[in-house]
Parts: C-alpha cells; structure tokens; sequence
C-alpha cells in the first residue's frame, strides 16, 4: 500500500493547524503520521498538534524547511518509515508535513524526490483565508507561491465576520490558481475530510457551484498572471524540454506552475508536463485521448508581462495568451 504524503501549505494564520487537527479529530485520519516545521525556535504548531492525540509527531526544528539546507526531512522521514517496518507494522496510510507559512514547496518537494524508494503519492494543499487571502497572495511572494503550487486550494474561516460568500472566495482563489480543486464546505470536519482525501478515495473535494467561472480565470488578480501555451503537436521531446528549460530561466522565481499535456513525435498519446515553480518533475504517459487538448499548457506566473513570456516561448513556435 501507497503510502499519501500531504504538503500542507498556507500563508501565516491562514488555517493550517486548525485545519490538521479537525481532520486529525476524524477516523478518517486514524493511520496519519504528522511531521511539522516552523521558522521560530519553539514549534508551538508542533506542540499544540502533538497535544492532540497519539499519532505520530515529527517535529523540523531547524528553521524552514524549504530553505535549511541541511534540513533533516529526509531523515525523519526515513526514521518513520523505517520505524514501522520494524515494529512488524503495515505502511502509515498518509504523512502530513505542515510547513511553515512562510514556506515555498518547490524546494520541499525537490526534497522529496531523495525519498523515491519510498514510493509516496505526493500531493500539495494550500489553505486560502477567505477574507485574506487574495491580498497576501497579491503582497507575499510566498502566499503566491503555495496557492499556485497546490492540487487543492481549502478555503478557510468562511464563518469569520465580514468573510466574503463562498462564491466570491472560490473565485479569488481560482484567480490565482484555475488549475486546482477547491474545497469550500463550511462544514469543518468535512472540510477536512475533504481535502485529505486521496484521489479515487471515494470523497472529492467539493466547492460551491455558484463559484464557477466563465472561462479559465472567474476575475483577474492584480499581480498573477494566468497564460496559455499552445505547444505545436509533433516536437521532439529535447525541442520540448530545451523550451521548458528556457521559460524557467527567464522567468526564475516568477514562475509558479506550469502544467498541460504536450504531443511529442513518436510517443502514443500526450506527455503530461507539470513543474511547482522551477523544479520539474518527470513527463508522465497519458493514454491516447485522455487530455482534451494536447499542446495546450498553463503557466501561472508572478509579475511576469505577457509579452516577456511570449519572446522566451516564440524561438520554439509556441504561441502565448493572457486569458
């Protein structure tokens, strides 16, 4: 068994803790080992999660865990797994890692990928503070960074005073990111449950159907960028990847998701490109007819104009829109 391995990311005070112990308070969440990381010298996070139960508590005590270089993720991550092979025990059935709110991903999950004998099912989820989180997003380079990087973006504190409905929210956050799923249940510990839940697990992440937007982008976000790649079909794999290689270099920290599926010459059905800011993981086979439009790639981008992005695309006759 697969064991699920949850990237929780979130702004400061965006929900995060609240969000793991509601789902950590649920059978859902029996089998769950928690490792969790904060920039300050005391872990208060880590103590208040470790209070809450008996699970399994790891705790990163060495600064952010996106930054520390010699972070010790990969250690404490083997220490668990490996502890419970000897304990003649069956894998956990998912690990949480609570990163701190000033954390990017892209680093983290370039740590992850030293965990590959592992074979952990790896997902990022973000929380989006109803009422804020448009605004740290537009002011936070980091916020940018973990909503755009998230399969699935959980909005939070819908019951706060003065939170905006729930439609408004979604569609704040699809501005920032139109590629994730969103959970917007007011319900907390189906919020939680909800977005723990594994892909095929039987309990999709659910957001309210009066948010869904026209087209791509439901409202504009004043310093992200949502643009479409139209990769011609038939390219060599090396053409395709020399172009990745080459917008991930002009745009640097600018660039916070890119993913769609690509038809390269003498592969049966599209590849499947997806990078969290610029680190890339490996194309991935889809079978023939499973992307509605290979060629067709989303870039999520911070403080990048249309036409810088479009000069890095066009020596490989890819074509750009701002939609």
């Amino acid at each position: 068994m697969a064991t699920d391995f949850h990237v929780l990311a979130g702004f400061l005070g965006s929900g995060k803790t609240t969000l793991l112990l509601d789902f950590l308070a649920t059978p859902e969440g029996a089998d769950t080992a928690v490792l969790v990381n904060d920039v300050g010298a005391i872990d208060v996070d880590g103590a208040v999660v470790a209070s809450s139960g008996d699970m399994p508590v790891a705790f990163l005590s060495n600064g952010c865990v996106c930054c520390s270089i010699g972070n010790d993720l990969v250690a404490t991550v083997d220490d668990l797994v490996y502890g419970r092979i000897d304990a003649g025990l069956p894998p956990f059935r998912r690990m949480i890692l609570e990163c701190s709110g000033l954390s990017r991903p892209g680093p983290i999950i370039r740590s992850l990928a030293d965990l590959g004998a592992h074979d952990f099912r790896v997902r990022v989820l973000s929380t989006f503070d109803a009422g804020q989180g448009a605004e740290h997003a537009a002011n936070f380079e980091e916020a940018a960074a973990q909503l755009a990087a998230a399969q699935t973006v959980v909005l939070t504190k819908l019951d706060a005073d003065g939170a905006p409905a729930a439609g408004d929210a979604a569609a704040a956050a699809r501005a920032v990111n139109p590629l994730a799923q969103l959970v917007a249940e007011p319900d907390r510990a189906r919020r939680a449950v909800a977005a723990f839940a594994a892909p095929g697990g039987g309990v999709a992440p659910t957001a309210d159907p009066a948010a869904e937007p026209g087209g791509l982008r439901g409202m504009r976000h004043p310093r992200i960028g949502v643009f479409l790649a139209t990769v011609p079909p038939g390219l060599e794999w090396d053409a395709v990847a020399h172009w990745i290689e080459d917008v991930a270099a002009r745009c640097g920290d600018r660039l916070l998701r890119m993913k769609g599926p690509v038809a390269v010459a003498g592969v049966d059905g599209p590849l499947l490109i997806q990078g969290v800011g610029t680190i890339f993981g490996p194309p991935m086979r889809l079978r023939p007819g499973a992307a509605g439009d290979p060629g067709s790639v989303v870039i999520i981008a911070r403080d990048l104009p249309r036409a810088e992005l479009a000069e890095a695309c066009a020596p490989h006759g890819v074509a750009v829109v701002e939609t």
